[in-house]
């Protein structure tokens, strides 16, 4: 087979079916809609063409979910809220009906770690869900003591796109022991149609297959996003992991 049918064959393998259900994914737990707060939306304005884009692909409820990290996002909670009563504001004087909730995306640093002590957090879900995140580049020290404690204060964590580590793509049976440890890990659905690279794809496709996936999120950041999302509502391997039954998005509809 040449290198055109090749292309052709992946091609109807990424995007071949009817778009989802939207209704068994109804909340999205994982975007960068707060404005002027991190890398994702940059004004009021931004916030409103990402949620309306996110409206108009079948989303009745989003989870702004800011960065917060050491070195480049320091979001207090406070700041995150009031982040998060802005949207509402112009939300409303939009008419744009849509859930909004906040949470946010924790860097796995010693700020994280500083913040539990605390209780300093912003979680979601009668669970407690705690989303964070991984060096892309380098495995993390102390990851299962963090953990540990992340259970005894109460909170669930949740790690957010474990398909995009490069070093646990090569080593799946590490997958296996954060699951083990009761680690819930959320998928970015871009990831299903190759937006993060070839390594991304085989580690969805790898937690996909052993049934790994709690969570599905856009991960959103900018309006550029939007038409890929809709592209990942079509894959076989969304409709695979909406038929397995193991998502919980739809649990946070009314929380």
């Amino acid at each position: 087979m040449g290198f055109f049918s090749n292309l052709l064959k992946k091609k109807e393998e990424v995007v071949d079916l009817d778009p989802i259900d939207m209704s068994l994914i109804n909340v999205d737990m994982h975007a960068h809609l707060l404005p002027a707060i991190d890398d994702g939306a940059k004004s009021l304005d931004d916030s409103l063409a990402l949620i309306s884009g996110l409206k108009e692909l079948g989303y009745s409820k989003v989870l702004a979910t800011p960065h917060v990290m050491y070195d480049f996002y320091k979001n207090s909670t406070d700041t995150i809220l009031s982040k998060l009563d802005d949207v509402r504001e112009v939300l409303s004087k939009n008419n744009i009906s849509i859930n909004i909730e906040a949470a946010a995306e924790y860097y796995f640093d010693e700020e994280l770690q500083a913040r539990l002590k605390k209780k300093d957090l912003l979680s979601f879900g009668k669970e407690k869900y705690l989303l964070f995140e991984f060096s892309y580049f380098n495995e993390q020290n102390g990851v299962h003591g963090v953990l540990s404690e992340m259970f005894e204060k109460g909170f669930t964590p949740v790690l957010a796109h474990p398909e995009r580590y490069p070093y646990f793509v090569d080593a799946p049976e590490k997958y296996n022991q954060l699951k083990e440890m009761g680690v819930k890990f959320q998928l970015n659905l871009l990831s299903l149609v190759g937006h993060y690279g070839d390594s991304a794809v085989e580690g969805s496709n790898y937690l996909i297959d052993n049934n790994f996936i709690d969570f599905i999120g856009s991960d959103i950041h900018r309006t550029g996003h939007l038409s890929a999302l809709e592209a990942s509502l079509k894959t076989k391997a969304l409709h695979k992991l909406v038929n397995s039954g193991t998502l919980l998005n739809k649990s946070l509809s009314d929380i």
